[in-house]
């Protein structure tokens, strides 16, 4: 079975419990969305930081693949993109880090709702933080 695996903030390979939980589900798309909500807002040093991060990212998957796939970023409202990129590789989840502030929660709830009209499953694995809020 594939799955996507989500990245947002954590974007580490390593100790990466959703990422892991991705891998156990068998083949993973690995998919990063630049949502303009929070891409118009960024300054030029954040922009830079996070290019090179993903650019890493992608390097890490590739090499990991033999020098295939690597991460797919792509671009727009991630209700829209997370859903078509879990319909276009016949996914029946999608894994991510938790997300506990007010627009992370509210997007995810979004996502969470657009991908079960599609009978796919939006599963939450730890957090970004060493200790999720609420712990």
């Amino acid at each position: 079975m594939t799955s996507v695996m989500w990245f947002r903030r954590d974007l580490r390979l390593a100790d990466n419990p959703a990422l892991l939980e991705a891998v156990a589900d068998g083949d993973v798309l690995p998919l990063f969305v630049l949502d303009p909500r929070l891409w118009g807002t960024s300054g030029a040093s954040r922009k830079a930081y996070l290019g090179d991060s993903l650019r890493s990212l992608h390097g890490l998957l590739r090499e990991r693949a033999g020098g295939e796939g690597g991460l797919q970023v792509v671009r727009g409202d991630p209700v829209r993109r997370v859903v078509l990129a879990a319909r276009e590789v016949g996914a029946t989840r999608v894994h991510v880090a938790a997300d506990f502030g007010p627009y992370g929660a509210d997007r995810d709830r979004a996502v969470e709702r657009a991908l079960a009209e599609h009978d796919i499953e939006l599963v939450r694995t730890g957090s970004p933080y060493a200790v999720a809020p609420g712990r």
